[in-house]
């Protein structure tokens, strides 16, 4: 009897304290996050951090999170907390933050990319702060690197090497910008300048930017990293007259060919063809691009206005969707992301992976896909009028204006004219 009642205590203290740990579990509660300005870091090394701010707030026990770069908002509504887990989703690209709330005013995690198998560690903070700290015992700034400049990247190796155009606009230790190549532009940098020595960092949900410099000699020289994956130094020198090649020229129709063709399937799968009457007499924009692409999310978001206003005057657009995995199911969700997001109500079709000989493969009139993205211009006899290669965002400023009222002037032109009987 008193063996039994030995085991009987055993189990019910055994249970009780299983009862306790399941509750102390069930008691786990994130601290609430404070609300208003972060700093987020990613340490790309030991000695490399990429920093970006962000606002957070909360409404209805709802966080929602917005990164800021110079003038660019990219809000992230998708924000799980689960005890002190915490997870952040962005709004199009396939990117999210795993992260630890240490504290109410600190996070701890990684930063991840579907598919890509690719992590990059970070740390968040609370409060108002600059970008980069301003290291102790620094000689006063004297320098200003406003203005256009000529650069080089990878100058001493020929295969990697490009030109690039870099526009700067700096309030005493503050600076904002971007490069721009002949692909495309590094969208919103933001950074801070402390002596003769330049920080600039930009994240856009698909890439994080890093760049470093100092100005010597009137000449200033440093490294860009692109997450943690590439690594390459660049040099500038002021140049107000220098320009880069006409985007309108580097990519073309190559000889023997006189028109543009391909069938692709749509989101549902079903075959779109350049020919189909659909497009027959109108004037048709084929956009070669890809769900991962920050330029590309910058072009979208304007073809998406253009298509709006002249749609019913005659202009379809068609997006060829190049995505980075070649799984049709995971690249519809892709392309219908960015559709959705931005209201753009023209065709997307699934033209296949994003590596530039098959794209070019696929699309063999063309003498080469240089750039994500791409836009080709057709009027209303079919007629090719114009390949643009790459696109320059809003964060290239006037570039951005002029190219925004020289396409719209253009378009307005191929719809007046009148298809011959």
């Amino acid at each position: 009897m008193k063996k039994a009642l030995y085991l009987f205590s055993l189990i019910l203290i055994f249970s009780c304290s299983e009862e306790s740990l399941k509750n102390e579990e069930k008691l786990v509660v994130a601290p609430s996050l404070v609300e208003g300005s972060w700093l987020l870091e990613f340490h790309l090394s030991e000695t490399n951090i990429a920093p970006v701010n962000f606002t957070l707030t909360k409404k209805n026990d709802e966080y929602q999170v917005e990164f800021s770069n110079a003038e660019e908002k990219i809000v992230a509504k998708k924000v799980t907390i689960d005890g002190k887990k915490i997870s952040i989703h962005d709004p199009i690209f396939n990117t999210w933050f795993e992260g630890v709330i240490i504290n109410p005013t600190k996070i701890e995690g990684k930063w991840l990319k579907g598919g890509d198998d690719y992590e990059i560690p970070f740390v968040a903070n609370h409060g108002i702060r600059n970008r980069f700290e301003k290291q102790k015992n620094l000689k006063e700034t004297k320098i200003n690197l406003s203005g256009k400049w000529e650069v080089d990247f990878s100058k001493q190796n020929p295969s990697d090497h490009y030109k690039a155009i870099g526009q700067f606009k700096q309030v005493d230790d503050f600076i904002t910008g971007t490069f721009m190549t002949e692909t495309g532009d590094y969208r919103y940098l933001e950074g801070n300048v402390y002596n003769n020595n330049v920080y600039m960092s930009c994240f856009d949900g698909a890439h994080l930017f890093l760049f470093k410099g100092s100005l010597i000699n009137e000449k200033l020289s440093g490294v860009f990293w692109s997450g943690t994956h590439w690594e390459e130094p660049w040099v500038a020198v002021r140049n107000e007259q220098f320009e880069l090649t006409n985007p309108d020229s580097l990519t073309y129709i190559k000889d023997g060919y006189e028109e543009l063709a391909f069938t692709f399937p749509n989101v549902n799968g079903e075959n779109v063809s350049l020919s189909d009457e659909k497009y027959s007499g109108k004037v048709v924009i084929v956009n070669i691009m890809g769900p991962w692409c920050p330029n590309c999310k910058d072009e979208t978001a304007y073809l998406a206005e253009l298509y709006k206003n002249n749609n019913e005057k005659g202009l379809e657009i068609i997006a060829l969707s190049f995505d980075q995995s070649d799984d049709f199911e995971v690249a519809k969700d892709n392309i219908t992301r960015i559709k959705m997001y931005f209201n753009a109500d023209y065709d997307f079709l699934i033209a296949g992976k994003a590596n530039k000989i098959a794209a070019a493969k696929s699309l063999p009139m063309l003498n080469h896909i240089m750039s994500y993205p791409t836009s080709i211009f057709i009027d209303r006899k079919g007629s090719i009028r114009k390949i643009r290669t790459g696109f320059y965002g809003p964060g290239t400023g006037d570039y951005y204006t002029r190219y925004i009222e020289k396409t719209n002037d253009f378009v307005a032109k191929l719809l007046a004219e009148e298809v011959e009987d």
